[in-house]
């Protein structure tokens, strides 16, 4: 009985060891394999780096024409940019056709100067319901204190005419201080580097006394009022 279990047992114990594959080592009883993908399979959109700063140019328009400016802004803590910006736009308080003839060259009637002016804002943004809109779409509104350069021409006057260029040799300048609130928003999205807004601007900028006059008899006391500001720019 005794060299008849020896045998059993080596056979069993035989069986066991015929199950390795030479060579090899043995597999374990539970493997965990974990792949790392070479390129993240979503972008991390909280990692970007958004430009704190940006600058461009404006086109205005209002009741008294076209303009153009540029404008800066600077990011201080979310939600928050100061900005500075400036324009260059006519102003008249009526429209002003040319219905009149002087000698060969077609005038406006009744008007006396051409006035022009040129605020400097600076001021504060604040952007809107940034915790529910897109970053493509940007509404803030936005104030500031803005000293104002006004320029007056002359255009007709004690019976001369005064050319657009040549008038500007007969210039007066003054200068104003006012105050200026904005609503807009910006669109796109800021870390592909691009600027592009839209706003509505309203400035007040009170002249004092008798103000001046574009057309006789119509004087402007304030150069203020509303304007349509298209802004397109960089971010830097």
């Amino acid at each position: 009985m005794g060299p008849m279990c020896l045998v059993v047992a080596f056979i069993v114990t035989a069986a066991g060891l015929c199950a390795q594959i030479p060579g090899r080592m043995p597999l374990p009883q539970d493997t965990l394999i974990i792949f790392e993908p070479a390129e993240p399979l979503l972008n991390n959109v909280d990692g970007k780096r958004y430009a704190k700063d940006a600058l461009g140019l404006d086109i205005l328009f209002s009741g008294s024409g076209w303009g153009v400016g540029m404008f800066y802004h600077h990011k201080i803590v979310d939600n928050v940019t100061i900005f500075g910006n400036f324009a260059f736009t006519p102003r008249r308080n009526t429209d002003e056709f040319e219905n009149v003839w002087y000698g060969s060259i077609p005038v406006v009637a009744d008007k006396v100067n051409r006035l022009f002016m040129i605020p400097m804002t600076v001021g504060i943004n604040y952007r809107l319901f940034s915790e529910t809109l897109q970053e493509s779409f940007r509404p803030f509104v936005s104030a500031g204190i803005t000293p104002t350069i006004i320029l007056q021409t002359p255009y007709l006057q004690n019976g001369i005419y005064y050319e657009f260029f040549n008038s500007f040799g007969y210039m007066s300048s003054y200068t104003r201080v006012g105050g200026m609130f904005s609503v807009g928003s910006l669109f796109g999205n800021p870390s592909d580097g691009n600027v592009m807004g839209v706003m509505i601007r309203y400035y007040t900028i009170p002249f004092g006394g008798d103000g001046i006059e574009s057309m006789r008899g119509s004087p402007i006391t304030n150069f203020g009022g509303v304007f349509l500001s298209l802004s397109v720019g960089t971010a830097l």
